[in-house]
């Protein structure tokens, strides 16, 4: 019990000062900010008053060269947090614009129907594929590479079942039933309901990764593989799309209707 109150106080003082350099970077940010604006809207203003003057008829003396080295030297410090700030916001635009392009890469509907194994997947599918570092050497830019989920545009038979959507990561394949289906084994005997998860584990348990990324991905033959067990999942295969707020799960127990 001590030993647990020490673990969890020391992790609660590790948050705190997490928190508080959080709060003391943000602080010290802003208040460079606000030196920036007063600076640099002390110096407009200053500026504006003389020229204003001098349309006028009424110029103000030039300064001394003192006064022409401290005003430049001021002058600096709100142009270089401003140029500093947009960098900063430039470079996360670039960060976020590219990773939008990769989640569209990865998140998305299949542009051409496609083989995939013993299945043909349709144009209009929504896929989810893996990331790119694994496989941008390849030469094959094939738009089932890596694949790992799919959500069917209409109820589509996998190994003779109805499925809206199939998951093929890890060890196993699952599906999300659009049929009920009774399941009979030696360890089990169930009745799965429509949108119940199928699950069916790969007969060599784990595919080796190179045959998994050969097109046209003939290791995927569940017509010859058996369910194993079902279950009721709340949100069904978890098939991720992309809309204008971002990622999101379309809903179980449905086909995937294509944005237009």
């Amino acid at each position: 019990m001590i030993s647990y109150l020490t673990t969890g106080s020391i992790y609660s003082l590790q948050q705190l000062g997490i928190t508080a350099a959080a709060g003391g970077i943000f602080l010290a940010y802003y208040m460079m900010m606000l030196l920036a604006i007063i600076l640099g809207g002390g110096l407009l203003i200053w500026w504006l008053w003389r020229y204003i003057c001098a349309k006028q008829g009424k110029p103000r003396k030039p300064l001394a060269t003192w006064a022409r080295v401290v005003t430049a030297l001021v002058s600096i410090y709100p142009i270089w947090f401003g140029v500093g700030t947009l960098s900063i916001w430039y470079s996360g635009y670039q960060i976020d614009k590219a990773r939008v392009a990769e989640n569209v890469r990865r998140y998305g509907p299949l542009e051409q129907t496609t083989q995939f194994g013993e299945m043909q997947l349709v144009a209009g599918t929504l896929i989810n594929r893996g990331d790119p570092w694994r496989f941008k050497d390849r030469p094959q830019q094939d738009p089932l590479l890596d694949l790992e989920a799919v959500r069917f545009i209409e109820p589509t038979p996998v190994a003779g079942v109805l499925a809206y959507a199939m998951s093929v990561e890890g060890s196993s394949l699952t599906i999300e039933l659009a049929q009920e289906y009774q399941l009979d084994t030696a360890e089990l005997s169930r009745h799965c309901p429509v949108g119940y998860i199928l699950m069916y584990t790969f007969p060599d348990r784990r595919i080796l990764e190179e045959k998994r990324l050969e097109p046209p991905y003939t290791w995927f033959t569940p017509s010859q593989w058996e369910p194993t067990s079902c279950f009721d999942s709340t949100t069904g295969v978890m098939v991720m799309d992309m809309n204008q707020h971002g990622i999101y799960f379309p809903k179980k127990a449905s086909p995937y209707t294509p944005k237009k």
